[in-house]
């Protein structure tokens, strides 16, 4: 019997004379985690989404091809569930027909009482009359919003429209170990595995769509303004941008920020200022 994903990695770790701690090291990935790849556990592991990128890295430290790794672990996953000796394929579906019988039969019943009822309350009032409910009920009118009184008008926090407005270019600055795959105006695509300290930098004309593996391991600059995390440590999620952008704003930006953001306007001539002189008065 061919020896499992798991058993591999620790086979060809053991043959380089890599410990376990000195693979954490090199990482950044807890030993916990490294155990659970080894023994096939996938389960412990923060998410399925990080057990692609902590292969990627494990293979990185101990001198294995990362790519033809991934492969080798893909392969494995397929073999993990073979077929049941005997199993018949539409076995499964066969299964599924009688509750589906069941569940259009009892729509049929809801739709028949439903049209039902419906014609006995016509009868019931009439063609020209209206059921006591259906009639309108005169509600009060809403008071109007009081007018800001003048001078007392409170500033808008949000940034300027620039902020939100294409083209946009993203940064991310890692702080813990972090997994990115990002696609820019759904066409080109990027994956990369962040260590800490790394940085990243993305551009897109319209929108740029990110599966961030750790959420809370990386901070988020979009268009030289600072975003509120997207998410907690070790916690995958789906950054999407400019959709997601109000839900991370900052609750206040800086005056100088904000200013830089804007966007260039036609500055306004001054008026210059004509100074009278008295007679006899000397000119400075």
């Amino acid at each position: 019997m061919a020896n499992s994903f798991g058993e591999y990695l620790r086979q060809q770790r053991e043959s380089r004379e890599f410990s376990l701690e000195q693979v954490s090291g090199r990482t950044r990935i807890q030993k916990k985690f490294l155990v659970a790849l080894e023994q096939d556990r996938l389960d412990q592991l923060p998410g399925r989404t990080f057990a692609r990128g902590f292969i990627r890295a494990y293979a990185e430290a101990v001198g294995l091809n990362p790519e033809q790794t991934l492969v080798r672990f893909e392969e494995s996953q397929k073999e993990l569930r073979p077929p049941a000796a005997g199993e018949k394929p539409a076995a499964g579906p066969e299964k599924k027909k009688p509750l589906l019988l069941i569940l259009v039969l009892l729509l049929a019943a809801a739709a028949v009482l439903t049209v039902t009822g419906l014609v006995l309350a016509r009868r019931k009032t009439g063609p020209d009359k209206k059921p006591l409910a259906a009639l309108p009920k005169s509600v009060p009118p809403k008071p109007l919003p009081a007018a800001p009184a003048p001078g007392k008008e409170k500033p808008e926090p949000k940034p300027a429209a620039g902020f939100l407005a294409p083209p946009f270019t993203v940064n991310l600055k890692a702080v813990e170990l972090c997994w990115v795959l990002a696609t820019a105006d759904g066409k080109s695509s990027k994956e990369i595995m962040l260590y800490p300290g790394d940085g990243l930098k993305l551009q897109a004309a319209q929108s740029l769509s990110l599966l961030i593996g750790n959420a809370g391991g990386v901070e988020i600059t979009v268009n030289a303004v600072k975003l509120k995390p997207v998410g907690g440590h070790w916690k995958p999620v789906r950054f999407l941008v400019p959709e997601d952008l109000p839900k991370y704003l900052a609750p206040e930006i800086p005056k100088a920020k904000a200013e830089e953001l804007e966007t260039a306007k036609p500055e306004t001539p001054k008026a210059e200022t004509v100074q009278t002189q008295s007679p006899g008065q000397k000119t400075p």
